[in-house]
């Protein structure tokens, strides 16, 4: 055969052999598969959150008011939080009737007895409990709370509120409907983070709005799984005595999720609320932060080793990062500013209120950090809360590894 028939082969402007260039292409495939398959993820959660938030403000102007049922509220106190007097305020000022609010204390010497006290005296019309002390033997220390105000309540449906919410003045009205099917035993809301002042504030609030509102709401419309968070958690009566209260969640970190899928066991439904539930986080330090992340991130792990793998798929900004070291680095850019803009987008109507643009430029920074401490999430064995030290065992057990402190026994003292 003629020489001249032969295709003729291009040099390489690099220096580099035409194969080497192209085993580059080759080994750069997964990370390309993977940041296009988490970028389209992402935005189909977008599109899903955006609908459904259209949605709900569409069946918001045309629904019915909620009948007037009794509510009871559960809220158990451990120190001075984040503009806790605010919160506490806002719980009192809920239009709703009849309402009881039940506050726990675990010490007496904790400062937010003093200041939940002060709260009610300003508000003498409100049929108010502050309980001191708690069940020493539930290994949760909230938990332990919770059980020891359960009795207190006198209405069928109980909210159980974390310290740092804040609560609107409509909000219970607008939850209530979630219970018009009496086959549903819970009800949880969305949780957003607000109030940001500094930057490890910031970024906490951005993390909590986007794991525990943007992607539980597309967890539940596109796979059905319901994330439950407990700073809007809303529970029948009846449903929480069917799993026999908080037994099966004594020694759980992830008491919240594991009662969510008792009732389910039960044969009780959950509902999503259209109305997500605010928790402030404003003047936080690196160190709350990172404690935080890992304590939880610690428990998702062993709680769901399924999923767990999941949260890397849903974190597109650190993939497309990874493209700066690849021939394809002009995409790496414009694909983190699309992300930003898709979340800073559904933070904005998931919050209500838009993210200052100092703080949506943090973005990449949390998106890095978390990524990286998934990871780190495999060194943690230990965790530290509300003063005790724990081991993590399988399905979030917690296992003390320190005596209990001793506490007062419970009593009404309001």
């Amino acid at each position: 055969m003629p020489l001249g028939n032969f295709p003729a082969i291009a040099p390489s402007t690099s220096g580099e052999p035409f194969f080497a260039r192209g085993s580059v292409v080759n080994a750069t495939t997964p990370l390309v598969v993977i940041c296009a398959a988490s970028c389209g993820l992402y935005l189909v959660a977008w599109l899903l959150v955006l609908g459904w938030v259209a949605w709900h403000r569409r069946e918001r102007r045309h629904g019915d008011d909620a009948a007037p049922i009794g509510v009871s509220i559960l809220k158990p106190l451990c120190g001075a939080d984040d503009e806790l007097e605010r919160n506490l305020t806002s719980f009192f000022r809920l239009d709703h009737e009849p309402l009881q609010l039940i506050f726990g204390i675990a010490a007496p010497s904790d400062p937010a007895l003093d200041l939940v006290r002060r709260v009610a005296g300003r508000h003498p019309g409100r049929d108010v409990a502050i309980v001191v002390g708690a069940q020493t033997d539930a290994a949760s220390p909230k938990v332990g709370l919770m059980e020891t105000l359960l009795p207190h309540a006198a209405h069928d449906i109980i909210l159980l509120s974390d310290s740092n919410v804040r609560i609107s003045p409509d909000e219970i009205g607008r939850v209530l409907p979630g219970f018009a099917d009496p086959r549903v035993g819970m009800v949880y809301q969305p949780v957003v983070g607000i109030g940001e002042r500094r930057v490890p504030a910031a970024i906490e609030n951005l993390h909590y709005t986007e794991l525990a509102a943007f992607l539980a709401i597309a967890a539940r419309l596109c796979a059905g799984q319901h994330v439950v968070n407990a700073k809007g958690q809303w529970v029948r009566r009846a449903a929480l005595a069917d799993v026999g209260d908080f037994i099966g969640v004594r020694d759980n970190g992830a008491d919240d999720y594991v009662l969510s899928r008792l009732m389910l066991a039960a044969g009780w439904r959950l509902s999503l609320s259209g109305v997500p539930v605010r928790t402030v986080h404003r003047d936080w330090s690196w160190q709350a932060l990172t404690h935080r992340h890992l304590r939880h991130a610690g428990l998702r792990r062993r709680l769901c080793p399924w999923a767990y793998p999941l949260e890397l798929l849903l974190n597109p900004v650190p993939w497309a990062l990874m493209l700066l070291a690849t021939p394809l680095a002009t995409w790496a850019l414009p694909l983190v500013a699309a992300k930003m803009a898709l979340e800073v987008s559904a933070a904005r109507l998931l919050r209500g209120v838009p993210l200052g643009w100092h703080h949506a430029a943090l973005i990449p920074l949390k998106d890095v950090g978390y990524f990286i401490g998934w990871f780190a999430s495999f060194t943690v064995r230990t965790v530290s809360w509300r003063g005790r030290t724990y081991a993590i065992g399988a399905g979030a057990r917690l296992i003390p590894l320190e005596a209990a402190p001793d506490l007062a026994l419970a009593a009404r003292v309001a």
